[in-house]
Order: C-alpha cells, then sequence, then structure tokens
C-alpha cells in the first residue's frame, strides 16, 4: 500500500521566506503507523519528522566534505569511545561544558 504526503506552504524562517514543495513517497504502512502514533504523542507531523530527515542527511554530507578537505577521519563513534575520550579528573565537567559551548558558539555563527 502506498502512503502519500502532501505538503505545500511557505515557512518563514527568520527573514527569509523558505518555500516547501509537494512530495510523493511510498513506505511501509506498518512504519508510518507507528510513526505518526509516535509522533502523535510529540504533537508533530510525518511531514516534520522526513523534514528532519532530510536535513540531517544534507548535514552529514556537509560533514563528510569537510572532513575529507581536513584529513580527518570520517566515522562514528560508540558512547563508549566517546565515554573513553573524555578528560578525567576533578574538572572534567567544566571542559566538557566547555567544548560544548564552542562547539555551539562556532555551529550557531554559520
Amino acid at each position: 500500500m502506498r502512503n502519500l504526503i502532501y505538503v505545500y506552504t511557505s515557512v518563514r524562517l527568520g527573514v527569509k521566506l523558505v518555500k516547501k514543495v509537494k512530495v510523493t513517497l511510498s513506505l511501509r504502512e506498518d512504519l508510518v503507523k507507528r510513526a505518526k502514533s509516535r509522533l502523535a504523542l510529540e504533537s508533530r507531523s510525518l511531514s516534520d519528522l522526513v523534514e528532519e530527515f532530510l536535513a540531517a542527511y544534507d548535514t552529514l554530507e556537509l560533514l563528510d566534505q569537510l572532513c575529507e578537505s581536513l584529513g580527518l577521519e570520517k566515522r562514528f563513534y560508540t558512547s563508549s569511545e566517546v565515554k573513553a575520550g573524555r578528560p578525567l579528573g576533578l574538572k572534567a565537567e567544566d571542559i566538557v561544558r566547555e567544548l560544548r559551548d564552542e562547539r555551539a558558539e562556532r555551529i550557531s555563527g554559520y
């Protein structure tokens, strides 16, 4: 069975008007039902979720290109690898918070 998703609106982001387009998708019915049930609890739509995934996909492509141009390794890290790489000691929490704040400032500057 095909599930059709139609979206056609305009949304204002900041001062820039972003036009939305109508899209047709063919998705598994059981998957759509489960997703819609969960999204209803969050007061979100399936369109919101699809748009979020597309934005994340676009971001991953950008990050891959950035890593390649900087000569950095492109891979995902497990939570245990992240925890193992965190600074240790009395000030570790402050260092991690500072790193997160700096990253947030850099990202918001784009």
